[in-house]
């Protein structure tokens, strides 16, 4: 917006600052927005040189623009207004500001206005793929894996659990279809397992030519009768004689210790999965090596196995690796003693699944049917299940299953039709196990299961799924399900107490890992392979500490019911030896479990910005873009979601060569009028961020592969430019480098929480924010306020709000 002339008779005042001034006029004086052709006279007066019949500065006219409704057919227009004064972008920074109170007092009256009237989108979707997975799992008690059976979900407004992006198609009934008959698979044990018994092996025995291995592969000794290996990465040490002979749950157990480890720390991961071939091998999990040759650490743990799978062992010594280049150092390398599988631990037969399914009744009974060859086991039959009362068990089985996966008591009525295809298909001469399959599949498959928030009245049924799918990704449990049973769950006090309850729960784990995944775009971890010649130290136990931290920070938040704040800055960090030491952070030691650490007040690593997790997904692996990580930061701390670029504007792709930098390419790209507004936005949270590499390093200069040069003759890379991380806000408000800004965002915390509070409606209703939830919105700030701020209160506001408590 321009000055206006002065024979307007407004000579100081811009055009942005007489309509906010207009606008606070109506609310302090009156209490309410006057009438649209009241409104329409004084911006007649004061508005239209710049937005009238002659000039439409912006292509805003508002000599036609009626009152503010949110209703109304130019909302989206007042919704600009809207937004320009919320961000603080107008009036412009040269012209004379409001004070900060009559902004607000103008942001909160529009936002008021434009809901009023507006009724919010039903929240009835279906289950996402994760949800169904968890769900029928916990319904079923099996663990057999679903989710990649299904297509993925599409996402709206950050989330695969939102309405909007979870249709349904002939294609996913079909994928449904198959994924419940995976499952009803898995509920049936279909022979007698083999007693318990331990297989084990010294891992040294049968390696008496060991010399020509090394020597052919490369990265392997014996030191006293333990094979120490020293390469990082694959091929594993594969533990070929430990493995189980028939499907189950089996203990593992591998008997390790460190070789030449220095002062750190060393670790080694473990999979299992196939012998031979690319069958997707498991991870385990990321231990310690600790001990000695005659004390050596056992690592212990429970692993559901196939027949034919074994351990993979795989030590993860980085990142000394990338520093081997001179004959004196010493190399470090894990020792494997030992290990052992001892299993299958299940013995029951049938299974305990199959009785939850088809319950304990004297006419059932298992019945071979079939001769099966195993590789390790002869004289092997398989059973099904079958019935001296067919018609009566298959009734009783459908009837008693239904209520438990539609989550609520049902009339007889709806149980009918699934029954009568169950006994259909008896009469067609199907067998009771055939006729119960598709019974139960038809139920999985069915509107009733699959989708959620179906009910005409939020009642306390309805309650006790919300609570669960939002916290547990599941359905409920004994205890919700009793709750709602006795109306409980109508009581606040009752449903605060349930919150408590299910955020101490081990499947908690689900809310966490699902919300960070898709709020900080945990998820995307993978998508990138940093260059190994910008970043030789870049390894997988760095990528798996990386998610740790932040996984971990999260949790610590929420158990303490901390301040939000914390995401922006924080006097702690959730830490293990292997990112402490890619942060430069002393004295933490063992890589297997994540500790608190107290930080330094100037460090760089207190809140999210400053975790490598989140700059790693913010970057493309070689390179950082302060567009990928403004647009980042915008949408996921501000809520300030960016429009997509213009068509047929290329990308800014960085030069790492070195010759020209990023905020040079930037400064060109911002030439183009269509591009200069939202990049005033986006760049200079980007430049801010600028100080952290692509794996989250703090550097002061780029890394190049051009002419230049190096730190030292072991690294590939060159000294490229100085980074340059100063900037200012489109607000008007500048900073000198990345302390400087976060203490700028620190201001911000109205916006920050209404932001956090946003994501968690969306998430926890299962549906997208819209201007008619603005009251939900601001209960839970409200809430927050009353509670310094915390996490876990933030939680509970959800589960009070309106958007969550309505259908």
């Amino acid at each position: 917006m321009t000055k206006v002339s002065p024979s307007t008779g407004m000579k100081t005042m811009g055009l942005a600052t007489r309509l906010l001034g207009i606008l606070l006029r109506v609310v302090v004086f009156s209490g309410t927005l006057m009438a649209q052709e009241e409104l329409r006279l004084l911006m007649e007066q004061h508005c239209y040189q710049c937005h009238g019949v002659e000039k439409q500065k912006g292509d805003l006219r508002l000599d036609t623009l009626e009152a503010p409704s949110g209703a109304g057919q130019q909302s989206h227009r007042w919704l600009e207004v809207l937004e320009v004064l919320a961000n603080g972008e107008m009036p412009p920074k040269k012209e004379k500001q409001p004070p900060a109170e009559q902004r607000k007092a103008v942001v909160r009256q529009l936002r008021e206005r434009l809901s009023e009237g507006l009724v919010a989108p039903i929240g009835l979707r279906r289950m996402n793929r994760t949800e169904y997975e968890s769900t029928v799992q916990d319904l079923l008690g099996i663990t057999v894996g679903l989710q990649e059976l299904l297509p993925e979900d599409g996402e709206v407004d950050g989330f695969d659990n939102v309405s909007d992006g979870l249709g349904i198609s002939s294609i996913l009934m079909e994928r449904y279809l198959e994924a419940a008959d995976v499952a009803f698979e898995a509920v049936i044990r279909r022979f007698a397992p083999l007693e318990a018994q331990t297989r084990r092996m010294q891992v040294m025995e049968g390696r008496e030519n060991l010399d020509s291995v090394a020597k052919k592969k490369g990265g392997v000794i014996e030191v006293e009768g333990a094979l120490v290996k020293f390469t990082p990465g694959w091929p594993p040490v594969r533990i070929d004689q430990v493995h189980p002979i028939e499907d189950g749950s089996y203990r593992c157990r591998v008997a390790v210790w460190p070789y030449q480890p220095g002062e750190r720390t060393l670790a080694m991961a473990v999979y299992v999965g196939p012998l031979f071939g690319d069958g997707k091998r498991r991870f385990m999990g990321m231990y310690d090596v600790t001990g000695t040759p005659e004390n050596p650490r056992v690592i212990d743990f429970v692993a559901e196995l196939k027949e034919g799978e074994t351990i993979h062992l795989v030590p993860w010594v980085y990142p000394d690796h990338v520093t081997w280049r001179d004959k004196h150092e010493k190399q470090p390398g894990i020792g494997v003693v030992w290990a052992e599988t001892h299993g299958p631990l299940n013995q029951d037969f049938p299974s305990e699944a199959q009785k939850r399914l088809f319950g304990e009744s004297e006419s059932l009974s298992m019945k071979p049917y079939q001769s099966h060859w195993m590789r390790h086991r002869k004289g092997v039959e398989l059973h099904e299940v079958i019935s001296s009362d067919p018609q009566g068990d298959a009734q009783r089985i459908i009837r008693a299953f239904v209520p438990r996966a539609f989550r609520r008591p049902v009339p007889q009525e709806v149980a009918d039709p699934f029954v009568a295809l169950t006994l259909n298909l008896l009469a067609e001469g199907r067998s009771f196990e055939q006729a119960v399959r598709a019974g139960v599949c038809a139920i999985l498959c069915s509107p009733q299961f699959l989708l959620i928030n179906q009910e005409e009245v939020v009642d306390d049924y309805a309650v006790a799924s919300r609570l669960s799918y939002f916290l547990w990704s599941s359905l409920p449990d004994e205890e919700l399900m009793r709750l709602a049973e006795q109306g409980k769950l109508k009581d606040p006090s009752v449903r605060s107490l349930q919150v408590e309850r299910m955020l101490k729960s081990p499947k908690r784990e689900r809310f966490i890992k699902n919300f960070t995944g898709q709020w900080l775009d945990l998820r995307e971890i993978e998508f990138t392979t940093p260059s190994s010649k910008l970043y030789p130290e870049f390894d997988p136990m760095l990528q798996q500490s990386m998610v740790r931290e932040t996984e971990g920070f999260f949790r610590h938040i929420l158990d303490h019911d901390l301040s939000v704040m914390n995401f922006v800055d924080s006097d702690f960090a959730v830490l293990n030896e292997r990112i402490a030491r890619h942060y430069g952070i002393d004295n933490v030691k063992g890589h297997e479990h994540s500790r608190v650490v107290a930080l330094a007040p100037e460090s760089i690593r207190g809140g999210l910005m400053g975790q490598a997790s989140i700059l790693k997904v913010t970057a493309n692996g070689t390179t950082t873009s302060p567009v990928m990580r403004g647009v980042w930061l915008l949408e996921n701390l501000l809520d300030r979601p960016s429009p997509p670029p213009p068509p047929g504007i290329p990308a800014v792709e960085p030069d790492i060569r070195g010759a020209t930098s990023i905020r040079e390419q930037l400064a060109k790209h911002r030439e183009e009028e269509s591009c200069a507004r939202c990049h005033r936005r986006i760049d200079p949270p980007g430049f801010a961020l600028e100080c952290f590499d692509p794996i989250g390093g703090e550097r002061s200069w780029y890394r190049s592969l051009g002419e230049g040069k190096r730190i030292s003759k072991r690294e590939p890379y060159t000294i490229g430019p100085d980074v340059v991380m100063d900037g200012e806000l489109s607000e008007g408000e500048r900073f000198a480098d990345f302390q400087d800004f976060r203490a700028l965002l620190l201001q911000r915390e109205e916006q920050i929480l209404r932001g956090i509070a946003k994501k968690l409606l969306v998430y926890g209703s299962g549906r997208p924010m819209t201007l008619a939830d603005e009251s939900s919105v601001n209960f839970v700030v409200a809430q927050a306020r009353q509670k310094n701020l915390g996490l876990k209160s933030m939680v509970q506001a959800v589960v009070e709000s309106e958007m969550f408590q309505r259908r």
